[in-house]
């Protein structure tokens, strides 16, 4: 025994299987009949004592390519709140001085937060509940919670889609149907008359709203095929997985930008431009000392970013297993707050325009005033006589040497800081005020055409993201035994059954409901979870 010679000592990867026990034998061929190549990169020696995680590949599919991945996480990061939230945001706190607490958010909250769920999903190559669930059994939780709260706002934010597609359609029109107050046996209609031709078609054509939500009315049939329409589209993208999604990424991600950019060009054009521009970058220190603009900045950064929609975690299960997440998470997050601020300078370039030709209405209309009070011809009142009467109150009529006071005349006074304050959010800006400024254009269905389509390509971008997270969920459980395409279809159809209620004369009112109680206070809580099972997991794992 002692004379032998030593036989060498192999590595435990180099010996063959038959020299190995059963299960480690079960583990060289499990890991030999996986073909993605970081498994061949995987060094394991015998003295090694930590954990080793075999990566393997999503069973539901992978993208074709990086581009896609990034490109659908621009889509579903970049929506409808970067183009109507953040400029109001901006607008009332402080102009841009919002921009310090967006910015220390961005960093604190939403990059981290955006992070964790990328690199989990990565990582263990599951939607939701099987990336928690993996981590304990206690933590499953998060997942159910990431699916329920994606499937309630994916309820309502389809209805806003749908509310897009209808304005879409209706730009097809030599005139567009809003420009004009409608007339009722040769009168105009006196609610629009009291209003303006966009809130009327916005009230009465669109929503046909009625009182309140208690009321709700019928339904809205041109509205009800327009949803069944999103559903229809929404289920064509998502039938197939990414095989389908992959392809719509390229154009939901990249034509917003296009659009984007020919309304800069022309906003730039157009008079009060830099009146609108001056408006929303001004920065008013003061409000630093507000604490709702830092909540503020925290709550939209939170949903901008889809923290805790559970999407983000199903998107990069199909990504690949040593794909660098962490460049990706910064060039999205760097786009989304990029894309916030390019969006704040177009939308205001073109409130601008709108409350300077507001201003200039109203100054005619306080001129025409003024000349009726005189009993003289208009072209005797400039500007700089309203200015004055509106300024001092008074003012001495030269020609007979007589005080005239402001009230008695009734004039508006309009100042431009003023219009420009009041500029509206959500859907108030996008299908009134907004539209209300395009009829100002040359050629107003061509804006209109391209600002709708604009709408609709990112609220689907963001809608396929939120429905995607809750189809990878379900198909991720196994007592669920159907096909994809089986599962889509019924979950765009249960969809399009509960969403009839928005289509109703009280619709608005439900959307106002979910979007208050639905998504708001459920995200935090659920992302708050997720920090703290972090913590407790730990991140090196």
């Amino acid at each position: 025994m002692m004379g032998r010679k030593k036989e060498k000592e192999l590595p435990l990867q180099s010996l063959p299987p038959k020299h190995k026990s059963r299960a480690e034998d079960n583990d060289y061929k499990e890991s030999e009949a996986n073909d993605d190549p970081a498994v061949q990169q995987l060094n394991i020696s015998d003295e090694s004592t930590e954990e080793v995680v075999i990566p393997h590949t999503n069973p539901l599919g992978q993208w074709g390519n990086q581009i896609q991945f990034v490109l659908s996480l621009v889509a579903a990061s970049v929506g409808l709140g970067n183009i109507w939230r953040f400029p109001y945001l901006c607008q009332q706190h402080g102009g841009g001085v919002f921009l310090i607490p967006y910015t220390l958010m961005l960093f604190l909250e939403g990059i981290p937060m955006f992070y964790l769920e990328v690199a989990a999903g990565q990582r263990r190559q599951k939607g939701p509940i099987g990336v928690w669930k993996e981590k304990s059994p206690y933590m499953a939780g998060i997942g159910i919670g990431n699916c329920v709260v994606s499937f309630i706002i994916g309820l309502y934010y389809n209805v806003i889609i749908t509310w897009c597609l209808f304005y879409f359609g209706n730009s097809f029109q030599a005139e567009l149907p809003w420009a004009k107050c409608p007339v009722d046996n040769g009168t105009v209609v006196k609610e629009c008359e009291l209003s303006d031709s966009t809130t009327y078609f916005w009230h009465r054509e669109a929503l046909n709203a009625s009182p309140s939500i208690e009321e709700p009315g019928v339904m809205n049939w041109k509205m009800t095929l327009c949803l069944f329409s999103t559903w229809v589209v929404c289920y064509l993208c998502l039938c197939r997985g990414i095989k389908s999604a992959g392809k719509v990424v390229y154009v939901v991600s990249i034509v917003p930008y296009v659009i984007l950019t020919i309304f800069l060009v022309r906003g730039l054009m157009l008079p009060g431009a830099s009146s609108g521009l001056a408006h929303i970058l001004t920065p008013k220190w003061e409000k630093l000392g507000d604490p709702q603009v830092w909540l503020d900045a925290a709550t939209q950064i939170f949903f901008s970013f889809g923290v805790a929609f559970g999407y983000l975690v199903a998107f990069a299960s199909y990504s690949r297993h040593n794909n660098d997440c962490r460049r990706d998470v910064l060039l999205v997050s760097f786009t989304n707050y990029a894309t916030s601020i390019f969006a704040s300078v177009v939308i205001f370039c073109v409130l601008g325009f709108k409350a300077h030709t507001n201003f200039n209405d109203c100054l005619m209309r306080d001129r025409l005033v003024i000349a009726d009070y005189w009993g003289s011809n208009i072209s005797s009142v400039n500007d700089s006589v309203v200015f004055e009467m509106c300024n001092n109150s008074t003012y001495t009529n030269n020609t007979n040497a007589s005080v005239i006071n402001e009230s008695s005349m009734k004039l508006e006074c309009c100042q431009l800081t003023k219009l420009l304050d009041t500029s509206a959010q959500g859907t108030g800006l996008a299908f009134i005020v907004f539209t209300q400024a395009m009829l100002e254009f040359p050629a107003p269905p061509f804006w209109s055409v391209i600002f709708f389509l604009m709408l609709l390509t990112l609220g689907v971008g963001s809608q396929i993201a939120i429905i995607e997270g809750v189809i990878t969920t379900l198909c991720h459980i196994k007592a669920i035994r159907l096909r994809r395409e089986i599962i889509t279809g019924i979950v765009c159809g249960l969809s399009f059954l509960i969403c009839l209620i928005f289509v109703t004369q009280a619709g608005e009112y439900w959307v106002k409901v979910f979007d208050a109680y639905g998504g708001s206070l459920s995200l935090m809580i659920i992302a708050f979870f997720e920090a703290i099972a972090l913590w407790i997991y730990g991140i090196d794992k």
